[in-house]
């Protein structure tokens, strides 16, 4: 290989790139983490939008869950409206990802800022009531992956916080086994449905215009309706898709697909490079075998130590996460006069588990 001169062979890779990526206009338009000034106004931000006004106007908390699949605009569509709450009557928002910070002492911590060990709960505790004790918004994302209530149970008792709780498990707080929050919660229930293809094409073409230079609206429809029909209408795989598209600047009905399909392993491809080597054994096992127990019986006679002698209680806690990450989701099903559980994938596409897989195994 020859040898070249870095700061050249860097300056025409730079130039390079800028010719392959000239149709992009804006590329933060195309970042999963970006909140845009314009968003979908659906149907279900009504109440979100009534409940929070109640509580601006009448200085009690109506707490919320919401519900709704991945991609369906939960997250975007509560820090919207919250920020848009604090820039209009001054209540402050806190956003916390519950996945990250799973106990109610974490999140205790990760508000006040209060990191050390050395300083006693109750200390971090009277922090945390005197951060909420005016109007505030409390968001808590996946909230079902929260171990433990106190932090719910703490928030409506003891604190003027308006709590919005996001999760993608519709018997989230039915399976909740804490009367005593559950009676101090008392949330309204608003379920995100998953959107159809005039609002997934409105999505993507409000991104298109403020991100790309130039597109092409026949194509962003056909975008629109495979996203719906074939990727359970997940707006994060069509905007990453249209990204795709932009960047290579071709419309046509192939390039569509291929984008998707690429769109689709780099935002689900990511979940499954997080999971641990376990779980993503689990779930293979489980696409194999709808049966959980034939599940179970496969994986521990896997030549792994991961999963070889795992317990049932192991198992399970297992598939728990995976439903909560919404890769699969567990359904009883009685077969003569006994029942099992049955795995539904979730995937649109589950080969692409045996690829992971095979990369690392």
């Amino acid at each position: 290989m020859a040898l070249k001169d870095p700061y050249a062979f860097f300056d025409s890779k730079v130039k390079q790139r800028a010719k392959e990526t000239i149709n992009i206009k804006n590329a933060q338009l195309f970042d999963m983490d970006f909140k845009p000034n314009r968003i979908l106004i659906r149907k279900e931000l009504d109440k979100v939008t009534n409940d929070l006004a109640d509580y601006v106007n009448l200085h009690l908390p109506r707490h919320i869950i919401i519900y709704g699949s991945k991609g369906s605009g939960k997250t975007l569509s509560a820090l919207i409206m919250a920020k848009a709450l604090k820039e209009s009557k001054s209540v402050p928002y806190y956003y916390i990802n519950v996945r990250e910070n799973p106990t109610s002492i974490k999140i205790y911590r990760y508000l006040t800022r209060i990191s050390s060990r050395g300083h006693d709960i109750d200390e971090v505790k009277n922090k945390f009531d005197s951060l909420l004790s005016g109007k505030s918004i409390v968001i808590l994302d996946e909230v079902d992956f929260l171990q433990d209530y106190d932090v719910l149970y703490h928030i409506t008792r003891h604190t003027k916080a308006n709590l919005i709780l996001l999760t993608q498990k519709v018997y989230w707080y039915k399976d909740m086994n804490d009367e005593s929050v559950k009676s101090s919660l008392q949330p309204d229930h608003i379920v995100f449905h998953e959107y159809n293809a005039d609002e997934i094409r409105e999505i993507l073409n409000m991104r298109a215009e403020e991100g790309l230079n130039k597109f092409d609206k026949v194509a962003l429809g056909l975008l629109s309706a495979m996203l719906v029909r074939e990727y359970r209408s997940d707006a994060r795989i069509g905007i990453k898709a249209l990204e795709i598209l932009g960047r290579v600047d071709k419309w046509t009905d192939d390039a569509v697909i291929s984008a998707l399909r690429q769109a689709y392993v780099e935002v689900e491809g990511e979940t499954l490079r997080n999971l641990g080597d376990r779980d993503l054994l689990i779930l293979a096992s489980l696409i194999k075998n709808q049966d959980t127990n034939k599940a179970y019986a496969e994986v521990t006679n896997v030549n792994s130590f991961l999963v070889k002698g795992m317990s049932k209680s192991t198992f399970f806690q297992s598939v728990n996460y995976l439903q909560n990450l919404g890769l699969v989701t567990l359904i009883k099903k009685k077969i003569g006069r006994y029942y099992t559980m049955e795995s539904q994938i979730l995937l649109s596409d589950a080969s692409i588990v045996s690829v992971e897989l095979k990369k690392r195994l």
